[in-house]
């Protein structure tokens, strides 16, 4: 348990918080935080380092006004510590853990830290990490101490034995459909490998993946009911009608970047906010909309990774979403 979890101005300011509202949570976080809100200072911590996209009332801070409100109140200026070091600094183990998942290089004790005390969304760039640069050996340890229902397998055996033309994005599409089998055309298989791994990070007009696929419908409907995906599902749900809710979750999905981005939209404590609560959340569906609304090519022009046409041919209820969060000024 953590000091102050349970204070009722404390829950009263998640629940907002959950809602969507910056304003009107995060000051409560603030303040509990100066008064020694062990839970509060945590969390403050988490949501600073774990936002994707910022709301319009943290855009419009300063930058000092920003760090009175996300950081600990020892040093000076605007080079003062997080929550997180200073309490890791007053010796507590659960903000020592929650540090390491920042680590940088293979670590799969810091992996076993963050699972042991119930923070495995917080291992996602550990484990990583591990796929990507670990030795064989680092590599089979984290398979066999990872739960067969990991997000982050596909990746994991996609690098450890590298087979040629089985990409992570292959392993990806094999998560979806459920089985190691991928049936349909070669050309079809080859381009939702790609969107799957890539989204729309390449550019539309690189991916060759549309509603003719024969995994278009295969991928919106496993959006639509994986526990992983649940917040671009509750935003289609939010803005699109039945018939269009599948055209909503695969551009979505697109957008924010494939299938290793879109299971990344997290509590930022688990111990504090369940994961299925959140991901259900207005919360978790903002950060999907304002994610897809700010999000830019690699190189730079169009606002979106597929223009304002190309959205709304693609799912014209998502466009107006979109549209309308630009409409604010962010």
């Amino acid at each position: 348990d953590l000091e102050g979890s349970e204070d009722p101005s404390f829950q009263a300011a998640i629940e907002i918080w959950l809602q969507d509202n910056d304003k009107d949570s995060l000051s409560v976080f603030a303040a509990l935080a100066r008064e020694g809100n062990l839970a509060a200072r945590l969390l403050l911590a988490r949501i600073e380092a774990t936002e994707q996209a910022a709301s319009k009332f943290v855009s419009a801070l300063s930058r000092k006004e920003r760090i009175d409100l996300f950081r600990s109140d020892s040093g000076k200026g605007l080079f003062r510590p997080s929550w997180l070091k200073s309490e890791k600094n007053a010796g507590n183990q659960f903000a020592s853990v929650l540090l390491e998942s920042a680590s940088l290089g293979v670590h799969i004790d810091a992996i076993r830290n963050l699972y042991e005390v119930g923070e495995n969304e917080a291992a996602y760039d550990l484990i990583r990490e591990v796929a990507g640069v670990g030795s064989q050996d680092e590599k089979q340890e984290l398979i066999e101490f990872l739960p067969d229902s990991s997000e982050l397998l596909p990746y994991l055996l996609a690098l450890q034995k590298p087979v040629a033309g089985v990409s992570v994005g292959h392993t990806a599409l094999q998560q979806i459909v459920g089985g190691n089998e991928l049936p349909g055309p070669e050309s079809d298989r080859q381009s939702a490998a790609r969107f799957v791994e890539f989204g729309y990070q390449t550019g539309v007009q690189n991916s060759g993946f549309n509603s003719t696929n024969f995994y278009y419908d295969k991928l919106a409907s496993w959006i639509d009911a994986a526990p992983v995906t649940a917040p671009i599902a509750t935003l289609c749900h939010r803005y699109c009608g039945s018939g269009s809710l599948q055209y909503c979750a695969v551009t979505s999905f697109g957008l924010v970047g494939g299938y290793y981005k879109a299971i990344r939209f997290d509590s930022p404590i688990q111990t504090l906010i369940e994961q299925s609560r959140y991901t259900v959340s207005d919360r978790a569906a903002g950060m999907v909309l304002r994610r897809i609304s700010f999000a830019r090519p690699a190189s730079a022009g169009s606002t979106l990774l597929i223009s304002n046409d190309q959205l709304r041919e693609n799912s014209a209820c998502l466009a107006k979403a979109v549209a309308g969060v630009r409409a604010q000024g962010y």
